[in-house]
């Protein structure tokens, strides 16, 4: 008779102290917002100065996009991350994408806006630090020899084509504070002049920013930060993005009050990702509530970075085409309203059912590695599911 009282008891205590443990995160996941229907965005980074070779993939890219409308007649929608400009050889001086030698690639960015299908983010001015590129110019034949021609920034090694940490050498070191300052100041206020507005959205480059840059990001206007799920904040002594890895959610937002959107899915033709595969990552996060934000790159669409243009264009059809016919309910929007409809609790887009949540909290519960194995292992989750 004891151990019908003490194994029920026992089981309890397991219970209670598995979601004791775990509450922290548990909460985070019922906190973050459930979408009430499948969401597609094409996050597509490293636009803008550069080859004017950008200008015709660009416009090809925007009739690809027109071709394809959601459930609601809304044209496929892709972000561009812009970098404003690069350096003239040997760092001396820049030259703008509002200079006459870029203006085919601006035409082209503003036409695709205009159309609904681009929607603006913002990069950064550069797609490194300048000191820190310089810096090891002066010990790097390599980096050297790209300062002779700076165009593709793409040829960089990956820890110089961080910005908001100096790599010029490893492991890097945090910027000055006013140098932040003044830096996010200027290519956020040519943003403005360039497009009509301050940049609503960033996308740190290479993924790397600090508080500091978030501080000045808000203060400029900036409401939205994409991000991989966690915080890096700089390079190791082997360059590699590091600094803890805090975690982040959909929604969640910083200390400043800046929202936070996740993108960790990805679509890279160039590297041999197949349209089938970012339906999968489509199908995944509409089961999980959340929305689908594929990251590419430029060079997918371009021969002068190594791309196949035309092979990369026929994925991305092909992966609209799949991705309408395998989701009727499918929304297409911009990181910039999806955030809006976060931070106002649209229920237009936002599930209000607190069963419906619950739901989707379980699928969320179950992907956590750890408590999940174990949540199933002991029996709760199933109990849970009962009441779903």
């Amino acid at each position: 008779m004891t151990l019908l009282y003490t194994l029920p008891l026992a089981w309890l205590a397991l219970a209670a102290a598995l979601l004791f443990i775990w509450r922290k995160q548990l909460s985070a996941l019922w906190r973050e917002p459930v979408f009430t229907a499948p969401i597609l965005i094409v996050e597509s980074d490293d636009w803008g100065a550069g080859p004017v070779s950008q200008a015709e993939a660009l416009i090809n890219l925007a009739d690809c996009l027109s071709r394809h409308h959601d459930a609601r007649g809304r044209p496929a929608v892709m972000t561009l991350a812009l970098v404003l400009a690069l350096p003239k050889a040997g760092m001396a001086g820049r030259v703008t994408l509002a200079d006459a030698e870029q203006q085919s690639i601006l035409a082209a960015i503003n036409a695709g806006r205009k159309r609904g299908v681009f929607a603006l983010q913002l990069h950064g001015l550069f797609h490194f630090w300048p000191d820190a590129v310089t810096a090891a110019a002066r010990t790097q034949a390599g980096v050297a020899a790209w300062l002779e021609a700076p165009v593709l920034t793409e040829t960089l090694p990956s820890h110089l084509q961080s910005r908001w940490t100096d790599a010029g050498t490893l492991p890097s070191r945090p910027h000055a504070a006013e140098e932040i300052v003044r830096a996010v100041a200027e290519e956020t206020a040519l943003f403005a002049e360039m497009f009509g507005d301050p940049p609503e959205v960033v996308v740190p480059p290479t993924f790397i920013w600090t508080d500091t840059v978030e501080a000045a990001w808000a203060a400029a206007g900036v409401r939205t930060i994409i991000t991989p799920g966690q915080q890096l904040t700089h390079r190791d002594s082997e360059g590699r993005p590091s600094g803890g890895g805090r975690a982040i959610r959909n929604g969640e937002q910083g200390t400043v009050g800046v929202f936070y959107l996740v993108r960790d899915d990805y679509f890279e033709p160039i590297f041999g990702h197949q349209p089938e595969q970012a339906v999968a990552s489509l199908a995944n996060k509409a089961l999980l509530g959340r929305p689908c934000l594929l990251e590419t790159h430029r060079w997918n669409f371009l021969a002068s970075t190594g791309g196949q243009p035309a092979a990369a264009m026929a994925a991305l059809e092909a992966m609209y085409i799949a991705a309408r016919r395998d989701f009727p309910t499918l929304r297409f929007v911009s990181c910039a309203e999806l955030a809006l409809a976060i931070r106002v609790n649209d229920p237009d887009w936002i599930e209000q059912s607190a069963r419906r949540r619950f739901t989707i909290w379980l699928r969320r519960v179950a992907t956590l590695p750890r408590f999940g194995k174990a949540a199933r292992m002991t029996g709760l989750l199933p109990i849970l599911n009962l009441f779903a």
